[in-house]
């Protein structure tokens, strides 16, 4: 019988994981109704939740896992952080010999860190784009630190799926096509940000292609919808006439088509775009994104296995584990004539 996870009973329940997360760990720190909480309590009895917890916690070592969301301007529910998640929370239900409990804490919470700094976590899992000052903090605490994400921080565990060469890959698709004005759509300056490479990746994309670098094909951007529609505003508002855009997640990717929809710009007619992680919508956008398919749900599971080694092991040196990743060509990008 397939094991419970608490995606299960966000979906049954209609909210988030992050909040069914909260309630079956009894945390307060963050308001939520009286009858959602009833709601998502009855759920997980019924699918029988706390029996397996239970269980599992008789037979293994129990240990403890804080999931540290740790990017500005993201949301935690995200399709990229919640597949994310998703993985992790499977792999903390099915390590041999071990009973992981988990919390997830978000640096959007007023409490994040006197509650991370005081419950002596055996291990944290840190995720998304981290600010310099929040990593020293991190960095001191006894808890074994695994990062899962995008662009590597160094100085701890990691599983990465290379950003940087994710984006020449995209930019490779896009000149064999036949494009040379690319513009890129994505955190280029954000200062004090440690792990953020993707526009380093366009740089370089642009010198390995041989193509000049035109600042008025550059929009610095946070990586939600939002702020890919106001990004494509000033972009193609401008005298600077891409004939491509690559996107630095499929979420900019999302708001940039409806802004060129809303110019009366097609895609690919007038403009082809990619994305990157390849989320599920990504696929039933009109028309179809090609983007860059990352394996989301791995991320956390070879985390929790990198954290429980080091552990179990006592190595005391550091481990990065590289994923892979593809382009997923769909009908977003088509070829144009040399110009």
């Amino acid at each position: 019988m397939a094991k419970v996870l608490l995606s299960d009973i966000a979906q049954r329940c209609g909210t988030s994981v992050s909040t069914v997360s909260r309630v079956l760990s009894g945390d307060t720190s963050r308001k939520t109704s009286e009858d959602t909480r009833n709601k998502i309590v009855q759920c997980a009895q019924e699918l029988g939740w706390f029996r397996e917890r239970q269980m599992g916690v008789r037979r293994a070592k129990p240990l403890s896992l804080a999931i540290l969301f740790l990017s500005d301007h993201e949301d935690l529910d995200s399709p990229f952080f919640n597949a994310v998640i998703r993985g992790l929370e499977a792999a903390c239900q099915d390590m041999p010999g071990h009973s992981v409990s988990f919390k997830l804490l978000s640096h959007y919470d007023l409490d994040f860190f006197s509650d991370f700094e005081s419950d002596h976590f055996d291990i944290a899992i840190l995720l998304g784009r981290v600010r310099s000052d929040v990593l020293e903090r991190v960095r001191r605490t006894s808890a074994k630190l695994v990062y899962a994400g995008l662009n590597p921080i160094g100085g701890m565990d990691e599983v990465i799926c290379d950003a940087r060469a994710g984006i020449m890959l995209a930019m490779r698709h896009l000149h064999d096509l036949g494009h040379r004005r690319i513009a890129y759509i994505g955190p280029c300056h954000q200062r004090g940000v440690e792990n953020e490479f993707r526009y380093e990746g366009y740089l370089e994309g642009l010198s390995l292609l041989g193509l000049p670098f035109d600042s008025h094909l550059v929009a610095d951007s946070y990586l939600s919808s939002q702020d890919g529609y106001k990004s494509a505003q000033e972009l193609f508002s401008s005298d600077a006439h891409p004939t491509a855009a690559i996107c630095a997640n499929d979420n900019l990717a999302i708001g940039v088509m409806k802004y060129l929809s809303d110019a009366g710009l097609r895609v690919p007619e007038d403009v082809s775009l990619t994305g990157f992680d390849n989320i599920e919508a990504s696929a039933y956008l009109t028309p179809p994104l090609t983007t860059v398919d990352v394996p989301k749900r791995d991320f956390g599971r070879f985390a929790l296995s990198l954290a429980i080694d080091r552990i179990d092991s006592g190595r005391d040196y550091d481990v990065r584990l590289s994923l892979p990743f593809r382009l997923i060509v769909r009908q977003s990008t088509r070829e144009v004539a040399h110009g």
